[in-house]
């Protein structure tokens, strides 16, 4: 699925809101993103249409991440959205709905179905190679109150193990139930 066909340059609402310009380098790890040689997400939360935290992941960072959540808080995060979605369905339908349009990608919350417009509180997500978006599930939107059903399926190890994460990335005053996965 993941042909030149569906990707294309990266659009301005994954661009970082501090510097106006792409995210070069990982959060976690500071590699360079740019090189193409590892692929990355980008999520950035927003409240009321201003923007609260922005993150681009290398995979291999994302995935140490993962990794380091307790095994049933593993399971609860996969179990909740395979009954919920199915990113392969959803990829060849978004696909042929709206071929590349990112906007229309993210104009509804992925699980609960509801307009942007009508979530106060979202948090945007987009799978990169480079200095392109590709289109593979993502990009997405999550509404506030999927992040805090999935939040509350975590247990505590894994609940500390995000808040180090967030305090690493956004600093002590970090809100703590963001999601960062």
């Amino acid at each position: 699925m993941q042909t030149e066909e569906h990707r294309i340059p990266l659009p301005e609402i994954f661009w970082s809101f501090e510097t106006g310009q792409p995210m070069g380098h990982c959060s976690v790890c500071g590699c360079d993103l740019m090189e193409g040689c590892l692929d990355y997400q980008i999520e950035k939360a927003f409240k009321d249409g201003e923007t609260i935290f922005e993150a681009a992941v290398c995979t291999r960072c994302q995935f140490e991440v993962f990794s380091e959540l307790s095994e049933k808080s593993r399971e609860q995060i996969t179990r909740y959205f395979t009954r919920r979605i199915s990113m392969h369905e959803r990829t060849s339908e978004c696909l042929e709905r709206f071929g590349t349009d990112h906007r229309k990608w993210i104009a509804h919350c992925l699980i609960k179905g509801y307009p942007l417009e009508e979530c106060g509180e979202y948090q945007l997500y987009g799978y990169c190679s480079g200095g392109e978006l590709v289109f593979n599930g993502a990009p997405h939107i999550l509404s506030g109150e999927v992040i805090e059903e999935i939040t509350d399926l975590l247990s505590a190890a894994s609940l500390g193990v995000l808040g180090k994460l967030s305090d690493r990335l956004f600093g002590i005053d970090a809100p703590k139930d963001l999601l960062i996965i």
